[in-house]
């Protein structure tokens, strides 16, 4: 019995030890926008507009209207070498290649000659991370993967004040998933060895929110927009799961399938804070045919504290990824040109920082600043755009878990959407 305790004792240990999480956003919610690196504030004018500034529905031109589409995110490179101190010295890892394909769709319609209602569905929030080989990857005690999956539906009401002056909100609805897996290990002759695989997972859980915008267009060489999107706080509920690894030693894998609850769903609970976002954008036409729009946006991150994994009836077997985020802001620049037939180009560039510090940035999430030049074309109801993502490279020798080394990677993007 003694033998058990202890077993029991250095595989809880071992694998209650943290991860981490980093920025989470996405932007992508209409080729239009994406092909002027996201800098929308201050000229949307499609229902897209839902998403990006709703005080600019009431001014859109053409206030029936649907735009739906979808957006690509691809990551080319994640990779992770393993630096002295720490528990990852000398290994390298990498994340498998993932496609990230997330749709969306917006409707507005007429309440009159001066209001506008509209109604959106998109996803703001996507976390997909898991690392190839999880038998041989150092950090596979900290997570081998992890997921975030936000679904937005927004209806907005929006009403114009002026000819040049629209305001706009709505409500947000909100269903999220969290997940994360790791490995759970003994130490067998001076060695760590895996005996089991922890998942973790939630059920799908409602939340709501608001979001709000002004926009103020004098002419159409100018325009000005804000825009606020409120934060929204999550708890979960749901089920965490054990499978035993097999190490080939009898008497060790008797000893820990009498130790865990293998085979059961186990109840779990977690939490986890969205962030309140504020934008504004200004829009200038140099020309009939150019315009360009710069944006900032400030995301409140610093409530984000931590994403705890908790058992109720199994406390030894809790995980807390620690993030410890902190408040950012982002930098977006576009540029349209519209020829004289109709048909227009787009090109934009974004410059985000991250939220995660590097004491937290470890197995669960490398988050990192990024920087995406982007291009776009659009007729009147077709618009496509392509965008290319660096991250900077991050050096980490001060991780809370010891899993110190560099991380570097990079991204394409793309998008399609049909505007009637």
């Amino acid at each position: 019995m003694r033998n058990r305790h202890f077993l029991l004792a250095v595989v809880l240990s071992i694998g209650s030890l943290a991860a981490r999480g980093g920025g989470l956003a996405m932007e992508d919610q209409g080729a239009r926008a994406a092909g002027v690196g996201g800098a929308y504030v201050a000229q949307a004018a499609d229902p897209t507009a839902i998403f990006y500034n709703p005080g600019a529905v009431a001014l859109m031109p053409k206030k029936k209207g649907v735009a739906a589409g979808v957006s690509l995110e691809s990551i080319r490179q994640a990779s992770f070498q393993g630096v002295s101190p720490g528990i990852g010295a000398g290994t390298t890892g990498e994340q498998k290649s993932k496609m990230v394909t997330l749709p969306y769709a917006f409707l507005t319609a007429p309440l009159g000659a001066r209001a506008v209602s509209g109604l959106g569905a998109y996803a703001p929030y996507r976390l997909r991370s898991e690392w190839a080989d999880p038998n041989v990857f150092s950090g596979r005690y900290l997570a081998t993967s992890s997921e975030i999956e936000a679904l937005d539906l927004a209806p907005t009401f929006a009403f114009q004040l002026t000819p040049h002056l629209g305001i706009g909100a709505g409500a947000v609805y909100r269903r999220s998933t969290l997940s994360a897996s790791r490995r759970i290990g003994a130490t067998l002759s001076g060695s760590i060895t895996d005996v089991a695989m922890a998942d973790m997972e939630t059920d799908s859980t409602a939340s709501t929110g608001w979001n709000a915008g002004i926009l103020y267009r004098p002419g159409d060489a100018f325009s000005i927009g804000i825009t606020h999107r409120s934060r929204m706080s999550v708890d979960f509920e749901g089920a965490g799961k054990l499978t035993q690894i097999l190490t080939g030693n009898t008497q060790l894998d008797q000893l820990v399938a009498a130790s865990f609850p293998f085979g059961q769903e186990l109840a779990l609970t977690s939490h986890f804070d969205y962030p309140a976002r504020t934008a504004a954008g200004i829009a200038f036409g140099l020309s009939k045919a150019v315009t360009i729009e710069v944006d900032a946006e400030r995301t409140s991150w610093k409530d984000t504290a931590a994403i705890p994994f908790l058992f109720p009836n199994n406390a030894g077997l809790n995980t807390t990824y620690a993030l410890s985020l902190e408040d950012t802001t982002s930098f977006r620049g576009g540029l349209r040109f519209q020829f004289p037939t109709g048909p227009q180009l787009r090109f934009g560039y974004a410059i985000e920082k991250s939220p995660q510090p590097d004491q937290t940035v470890g197995a669960f999430l490398a988050d990192a600043g990024r920087k995406t030049a982007t291009a776009g074309f659009g007729l009147d109801w077709l618009d496509v755009s392509v965008g290319w993502t660096t991250f900077d490279r991050r050096s980490i020798v001060d991780n809370v878990d010891q899993f110190n080394g560099n991380y570097r990677g990079n991204a394409w993007t793309a998008a399609i959407t049909v505007t009637k």
